[in-house]
C-alpha cells in the first residue's frame, strides 16, 4: 500500500513533536555538500561529450547543405534569379 498525500499530512501532524526534537548529525552539512559536489562533477564530466556532439552535428549539417547545393538540387544547372535580373536589365538597355 502506498502513501497518499493526505496520509503523509496526517502522519506529520500526529508526529510533529518527534520532528521538532530531531537533531541532524554533525556531518549532515558535509554529507550534503559531498552529494552536491558529486552532481556537479557528473555535469562537468558530461560537458566535453556535449561539445563534441555539437561540433559533429554542426559539421554534418554544413556538409549536407553543401552536398545538396552542389549535387542534389534539381535546378543547379539552370540560370539563377540574380542572373535573370542582370540579363533583364542588360536587355532593356
Amino acid at each position: 500500500m502506498g502513501w497518499t498525500e493526505t496520509d503523509v499530512e496526517v502522519f506529520i501532524k500526529e508526529n510533529r513533536d518527534k520532528f521538532d526534537r530531531y537533531d541532524p548529525s554533525t556531518y549532515h552539512g558535509e554529507h550534503f555538500l559531498n552529494k552536491l559536489q558529486h552532481k556537479f562533477r557528473i555535469l562537468i564530466n558530461i560537458i566535453p561529450y556535449l561539445i563534441k556532439v555539437f561540433i559533429i552535428t554542426t559539421l554534418v549539417f554544413i556538409l549536407s547543405i553543401l552536398a545538396w547545393n552542389s549535387y542534389i538540387r534539381k535546378d543547379r544547372h539552370e540560370i539563377t534569379l540574380k542572373n535573370k535580373i542582370e540579363n533583364t536589365l542588360h536587355f532593356k538597355k
